[in-house]
């Protein structure tokens, strides 16, 4: 009985699995590959008059993290991603030494990469970056090689076993954004802990923030330009688990 009931709960989770992996399948090529076949043309034909994409970013600061997981949460809840892999994660480190201590929370995600070094990894094409900046896989044409994965030098990317291997990632909840909504880890984060705009029109918050000079990326010694920027943490000497 109670292997039966496990066994049905595996099954719903690989179906919902299935279901949203092949709605953003659905939504990369009716929709997104429809917008880079427009963005290319707008440029063959030079046409000022043609609308320029956005260039998704996202602002963390470290400040306002209480490391609650509600972004975690959401995430899982949006993407149905397989069972013990998530598409952002938060980071926990200890920084000072007792009395003074404090935990310091980082969330991590595909930091969606100026150059991203998994694209070349593919020998397939499979994965390829849009002109809104999100980097993105195409299940279509993904044969499970799974190169990409160690090319990602943020642990970003992972094999989903449900669907033969395919690999899976964040990607800013695009079928969210052509909705005109904000990623769900964006949209859950009471403490507004992150931030998330077009880089190349920014407004409000976003704007304000973009406009500092102490923002940080992860892992700043690979010299890499990345759309998922930080604020560091003031209260501890090590600013976070950047």
């Amino acid at each position: 009985m109670h292997a039966a009931m496990k066994f049905g709960r595996n099954q719903t989770q690989v179906n919902e699995g299935r279901n949203i992996m092949n709605n953003r399948r659905l939504f990369l090529k009716n929709g997104l590959l429809t917008i880079v076949g427009i963005a290319a043309l707008a440029k063959g034909a030079k046409s000022e008059a043609a609308s320029k994409p956005q260039k998704w970013g996202m602002i963390i600061d470290l400040n306002r993290c209480t490391g609650c997981q509600a972004c975690v949460i959401a995430c899982k809840a949006q993407n149905k991603t397989a069972p013990d892999q998530f598409n952002t994660r938060v980071l926990s480190l200890e920084d000072g030494n007792y009395p003074e201590s404090r935990v310091i929370f980082t969330p991590v995600q595909c930091n969606h990469c100026e150059d991203p070094r998994c694209v070349p990894a593919c020998p397939l094409e499979a994965t390829f970056k849009l002109p809104n900046g999100i980097v993105v896989t195409d299940w279509d044409k993904c044969q499970s090689y799974g190169a990409c994965v160690p090319a990602c030098p943020y642990g970003a990317r992972f094999l989903d076993e449900r669907h033969g291997n395919k690999v899976d990632k964040c990607d800013f909840c695009l079928n969210r954004l052509e909705q005109g909504l904000l990623p769900a880890c964006v949209e859950s984060c009471e403490a507004n802990a992150r931030l998330f705009g077009d880089m190349d029109a920014p407004a409000g918050e976003f704007a304000e923030y973009l406009r500092r000079k102490d923002l940080a990326v992860r892992k700043p010694e690979l010299k890499i330009k990345t759309s998922v920027r930080y604020v560091r943490s003031r209260k501890g000497k090590k600013g976070g688990s950047l």
